[in-house]
């Protein structure tokens, strides 16, 4: 529970100017703020797991404003102007972390870069690239499986990494990495 009150201290400010741009009544947007407070409460509480929790909280603002608008009969208002969680914001999120990791990749030692970058980048399947080294698909699993370890240790080394049901929902890169070397 300690979780939901450091998240909301540092979400508070940016979820408050986020109602108060869209309500008229300063009353209003405060208690629409402790109402998403309790809701989290309440899904931690009743045993539920938030994984992404700066995420959950923006939903669930998003979502409430919404419930507020819905039940005053109100028209319905455009809530997607600067909190996350639109498709184009969650692409250039993913195309930008793929840029970091063909860099990576392409430092590997041949026998795993070659293995990637023919499976994970160019698509090719693994049987293909087996038949292609006389190899067994077992080994150029093996192989890419290491070569994958490989990438993720370095991305981990430079970044912040925040993942919810296996995909990347957010990654902030570190001021210096864990190891002393240099990112990207």
């Amino acid at each position: 529970m300690a979780g939901v009150g450091e998240a909301f201290a540092q979400l508070r400010e940016r979820l408050h100017g986020y109602l108060r741009s869209r309500l008229s009544d300063p009353s209003q947007a405060d208690d629409l703020l402790h109402d998403v407070f309790v809701k989290a409460l309440s899904t931690l509480q009743a045993g539920r797991r938030i994984d992404n929790l700066g995420a959950w909280l923006f939903t669930a603002t998003r979502t409430t404003l919404a419930d507020f608008y819905r039940a005053r009969g109100a028209p319905t208002v455009e809530l997607d102007d600067t909190l996350p969680a639109d498709d184009a914001a969650e692409e250039r999120l993913h195309q930008e972390l793929a840029a970091c990791l063909r860099p990576m990749i392409e430092r590997l030692p041949p026998l795993y870069r070659d293995t990637l970058i023919a499976t994970d980048l160019d698509g090719r399947s693994m049987r293909a690239v087996a038949e292609a080294e006389g190899r067994s698909v077992s080994a150029i699993k093996s192989r890419a499986a290491r070569g994958r370890a490989m990438v993720k240790a370095e991305l981990l080394d430079c970044c912040t990494v925040e993942t919810q049901d296996g995909w990347v929902t957010d990654y902030r890169r570190r001021a210096t990495t864990n190891g002393g070397g240099e990112c990207g």
